[in-house]
């Protein structure tokens, strides 16, 4: 059962990595100083004392340090992929090594369906219905856009939708990884999901899913994950069976 703790710690996690990227962006270094609370609270959209906290937490790293009438001021030590959670840092690194090769994309679909089929069962196990607003709004969101429509949001959506599951599922460091196997998968997804026939089949079964979890049925909603993640990876079998085409007429296997 997710608390109250836990929503905190997750807000201050994304105000830590956003201070740590506005020191990159803005090439801030060793005593340059960070701007006042309350704008960095406006332009993160939070509360200042969320601000205040999460800066309290990069203090007692000693990547900043907080003097009173001054502000937060950058400390030598302060490398900004310390300011990530472990999770990220992984994230970040198998997003790097899947940029140095040419990847088996049958590979990466196997080990998101051996991620996802383990974090939606931990998300059944751990269900708590309080928790299932933020699933349920993102699932009416996307039944909500007509099937003829190419809609980016939609593929946003879609992707929210998977990342949320692996919130629900407690584990932050196997949700980093995911979010970079679906960064990778999505230019493939995004070919397929325009189809009409493919839209009205994946949003039928995001809800299996989601009935699945309302239910606590860890062992269905890891059925149901598996039979919706195969639609993709049959997908890709059907477009490598088909030849390419040739100024816009499909071969048939004929020799030039």
């Amino acid at each position: 059962m997710s608390t109250a703790n836990e929503t905190t710690e997750t807000l201050e996690t994304n105000i830590v990595r956003r201070l740590g990227d506005l020191i990159v962006t803005n090439n801030l270094s060793a005593g340059d100083r960070l701007p006042p609370i309350r704008e960095l609270a406006v332009q993160f959209g939070v509360k200042a004392s969320a601000v205040r906290d999460a800066l309290l937490t990069v203090q007692a790293k000693g990547l900043i340090k907080v003097l009173p009438r001054v502000g937060a001021i950058v400390q030598p030590n302060a490398d900004p992929h310390e300011w990530q959670s472990i999770g990220e840092r992984l994230g970040d690194n198998l997003e790097n090594v899947l940029r140095q090769g040419d990847q088996n994309l049958f590979h990466i679909l196997e080990t998101r369906e051996t991620l996802e089929m383990t974090m939606v069962a931990k998300a059944a196990q751990r269900r708590d219905l309080s928790e299932l607003f933020r699933l349920r709004g993102i699932l009416a969101d996307m039944s909500d856009i007509p099937l003829e429509i190419e809609s980016p949001e939609y593929a946003k959506l879609d992707v929210e939708f998977h990342l949320e599951i692996g919130r629900l599922s407690g584990n932050s460091v196997m949700t980093s990884l995911l979010r970079s196997l679906l960064h990778e998968v999505r230019p493939y997804l995004d070919r397929i999901r325009w189809l009409k026939n493919q839209r009205a089949a994946a949003n039928r079964s995001h809800s299996r899913i989601y009935s699945a979890l309302v239910a606590g049925d860890a062992a269905q909603a890891q059925a149901e994950m598996q039979d919706h993640i195969q639609v993709a990876y049959n997908s890709l079998l059907n477009e490598l069976r088909e030849p390419p085409t040739m100024n816009g007429v499909r071969t048939a296997g004929s020799a030039s």
